[in-house]
């Protein structure tokens, strides 16, 4: 079982609905994937949450109208649930949240406190499209998009406290720092930084683990980049790399060699991040389907 078909049976799983045959299926891929095993517990969190009464009175009749609504919707069709993982308790509760204005379900606690920006969705797709044309103007498009501001590295890691990352003036490889910014996904801080060496660019980006990561028509592949586990996109010569922790995802996008060079950099900007174990007990790239993340 890979990535993809992991988190699109979270739902499932939480719910009791999973057979056993997929349940030990799924449960051996999170005990090797710490990925998934975040985005477990955080569906988790949000189960616990919408357990929670609502703190204003919801009306009887809501609940009848609310179920109505879901089995007359025009059915929609698979390619656009591509990646989801809720089941249909958890888009009821939601929408009940919702209708009596509870919207704070956008950011939950989990792991005992830490939290998941529910944007829920970090779209790279204006990023990876652009790439082949030009790196730093497709990058600098995506932090457009996301609110980026202009400030020193030490600002960028004080306005997103909650994160655990690094920008360092001077990369493994002798990439340098040209610039740091703070972001905004949904109601979270984030942070990026440009790097260049001799004219050849690397860019860095910062957020808190989503349910999905949007890349458009471009596929991503499970990998293990030094004691890195994550997942990427390749765009040409250029490959968009996603390790993820229990507080932070730490994007790189660059033109370096995954076994090599590109595992000293992602060691230097996600330092505490905890080691991971290939596997199969080797270091080879996985490729999976195409999914959101």
């Amino acid at each position: 079982m890979n990535c993809r078909s992991t988190r699109e049976s979270l739902g499932a799983y939480l719910d009791g609905e999973l057979p056993v045959e997929a349940c030990a299926a799924l449960e051996a891929h999170l005990a090797g994937c710490s990925t998934c095993a975040v985005e477990l517990d955080s569906l988790r969190a949000l189960a616990r949450s919408l357990e929670q009464p609502p703190t204003k009175g919801v009306p009887a009749e809501l609940w009848d109208r609310i179920e109505r609504g879901l089995q007359s919707s025009t059915p929609i069709a698979a390619s656009s649930r591509r990646g989801a993982v809720f089941s249909r308790r958890f888009a009821l509760a939601a929408s009940v949240l919702i209708a009596v204005g509870l919207g704070g379900w956008a950011i939950w606690s989990f792991n005992g406190g830490a939290s998941v920006a529910n944007a829920a969705t970090v779209d790279f797709s204006v990023l990876l499209d652009a790439l082949p044309h030009d790196a730093v103007g497709a990058f600098e498009k995506f932090l457009s998009k996301y609110q980026a501001r202009l400030v020193s590295p030490a600002e960028a890691r004080n306005a997103a406290k909650q994160l655990d990352f690094e920008i360092p003036d001077v990369l493994p490889g002798g990439f340098r720092l040209e610039k740091a910014y703070t972001m905004r996904f949904g109601d979270e801080a984030g942070a990026a930084a440009s790097y260049s060496r001799y004219g050849e660019f690397l860019g860095a980006i910062f957020h808190r683990p989503v349910h999905r990561e949007e890349f458009g028509s471009h596929k991503d592949y499970d990998c293990v980049i030094g004691k890195h586990r994550g997942h990427a996109v390749a765009v040409g010569d250029w490959k968009l790399v996603h390790v993820t922790d229990a507080t932070t995802c730490h994007c790189v996008l660059s033109k370096l060699n995954e076994q090599s060079k590109l595992s000293a950099v992602l060691s230097a900007v996600a330092p505490r991040s905890s080691e991971s174990s290939p596997p199969n007990g080797h270091s080879d790239l996985h490729e999976s389907s195409n999914h959101g993340g």
